[in-house]
């Protein structure tokens, strides 16, 4: 938390400092509007109308994935889902898998055998 604090400040200063350097007076065209202020407010403005465009644009997709999401933790009548493909397995499984097949390989093994018989 200290961190983005700290790059808040920074960001903060940075964009005084811009505006304070690009104060020159500009014209803006858009469609039927015509305005004029500085370049840095026009740019900021343009910056955040973008930013805003953006995180609407990711809106249906988010809350399609939190229904999806209350959907699968939903009520009893909602089936529980399997196990991940990506949970280990556990140690009481993995334990027995490794103890067959290393009995299985001693048997197959001839020189294992042969040497445990003399």
């Amino acid at each position: 938390m200290r961190f983005a604090l700290v790059f808040a400040l920074i960001l903060a200063v940075l964009t005084v400092v811009f505006a304070l350097q690009n104060d020159d007076p500009m014209a803006v065209d858009f469609l039927f509007v015509q305005t004029q202020g500085s370049k840095a407010l026009i740019l900021i403005v343009t910056f955040a109308i973008g930013v805003v465009t953006g995180l609407l644009s990711t809106l249906p997709g988010r809350i399609r994935d939190k229904r999806k999401i209350k959907k699968m933790k939903g009520g009893p009548s909602s089936p529980t889902p399997g196990p991940s493909a990506f949970e280990s397995p556990s140690s009481e499984s993995y334990s027995r898998k490794k103890k067959s097949s290393s009995s299985s390989d001693a048997g197959s093994n001839p020189s294992t055998s042969s040497q445990t018989s003399s």
